[in-house]
C-alpha cells in the first residue's frame, strides 16, 4: 500500500469518524432538550423544530405529552431527520416560536425547568463530544 492511499484512507475514515461525533452530539443534546421541557398540555415540547442553515419560523401544531425525561417518537423523529439532513459543513438550527418558550428557559414560567432547557444542556456540550469521540475507534 503506498503512502498516498494510506493517507486516503485515513482522511476518508477521519472524515467518516467526525460525521458520527457530529451527529451523537447533536442528536443527544437536542433530545435533552426535548426531554428538559416542562409539560402542562405539550404543546411547548411540541414545538421544538429543527432546520438546516437556517432557523426554522412558524409554530407547530404539534404536542409532546410524554412526560418530563421522556421523548415521544416523532419528537424523536425531528432530530433524526432534521439531523440527517446536515452535513459537517452545515449549521443546524434548533428553535422553539412560542412565545412563552423564552420565558421557560430564563426560569421564569415553570417550576418543573426552573434552570431552563437550553442552556443547562449548552453546559454540557463539550462533555457530549467527549463521550461521542469515546465512542468512535
Amino acid at each position: 500500500m503506498s503512502f498516498n492511499s494510506e493517507l486516503n484512507d485515513f482522511t476518508k475514515k477521519a472524515g467518516k469518524n467526525a460525521e458520527k461525533i457530529f451527529r451523537g452530539t447533536t442528536i443527544n443534546l437536542f433530545g435533552r432538550i426535548i426531554k428538559r421541557t416542562p409539560v402542562v398540555t405539550g404543546r411547548l415540547k411540541g414545538n421544538w423544530q429543527i432546520d438546516v442553515n437556517k432557523p426554522p419560523i412558524g409554530i407547530l401544531s404539534m404536542d409532546d405529552n410524554s412526560p418530563l425525561n421522556k421523548i415521544n417518537s416523532e419528537s424523536k423523529f425531528k432530530i433524526q431527520r432534521g439531523v440527517g439532513k446536515a452535513s459537517l459543513e452545515d449549521t443546524i438550527y434548533m428553535a422553539n416560536n412560542l412565545p412563552y418558550a423564552q420565558l421557560v428557559e430564563n426560569g421564569n414560567y415553570s417550576t418543573q425547568a426552573p434552570a431552563g432547557m437550553v442552556g443547562v444542556t449548552a453546559a454540557e456540550f463539550e462533555r457530549e463530544i467527549e463521550r461521542q469521540a469515546g465512542k468512535v475507534k
